[in-house]
């Protein structure tokens, strides 16, 4: 990692930072893609065994990675979400009933026919390890979505959509 700055992302309980949405993106910035689940509930790589199912996992934030990014300005930095700031923006995401905004490719027009299945931060001490995903770090956010949505489906099985990313409003510390 070259010598860029790092920031840390923070989530406050009396303002308006957290996450907003989630978005079906081609490239995520976690540089994970998500799995498709077989009628077993076991993650298949890249493949879609059952039609009806129509359900995709992925990682929404790794915990404690950091991110490159580079603001409209040009400024480049990296981001990191630690574990504590994760559970936080999952607690007020699900306290703010956002849970099924979803939108594509960070547009910022929601989507219909996606809706929030499971969401869970990985904990291997727990036991909340998903198959596959062996890599990612504990204390990283992760969500299920069933995709009703006939176009977002078919757009999922070309490889148009390969994983998560989120939206929000962040505070940064150094």
């Amino acid at each position: 990692m070259n010598k860029l700055p790092i920031y840390r992302a923070v989530v406050n309980d009396n303002d308006e930072s957290g996450m907003l949405t989630i978005s079906l993106v081609d490239a995520p910035a976690v540089e994970v893609d998500f799995l498709y689940f077989d009628e077993d509930k076991k993650p298949l790589n890249f493949s879609v065994e059952n039609e009806e199912e129509r359900k995709v996992l992925g990682v929404v934030m790794t915990a404690d990675t950091p991110i490159y990014r580079r603001d409209a300005s040009g400024m480049e930095y990296y981001i990191v979400y630690d574990k504590q700031t994760i559970e936080k923006m999952t607690e007020k995401y699900l306290k703010q009933n956002r849970q099924n905004n979803v939108d594509l490719s960070h547009s910022f027009e929601l989507e219909e026919g996606i809706y929030l299945n499971e969401i869970f931060i990985k904990n291997t001490g727990k036991g909340i390890a998903p198959t596959g995903f062996e890599e990612v770090k504990d204390g990283s956010l992760f969500a299920i979505f069933h995709i009703e949505n006939d176009e977002v489906w078919s757009a999922i099985k070309e490889g148009t959509f390969k994983g998560f990313s989120l939206s929000g409003l962040f505070q940064t510390e150094l």
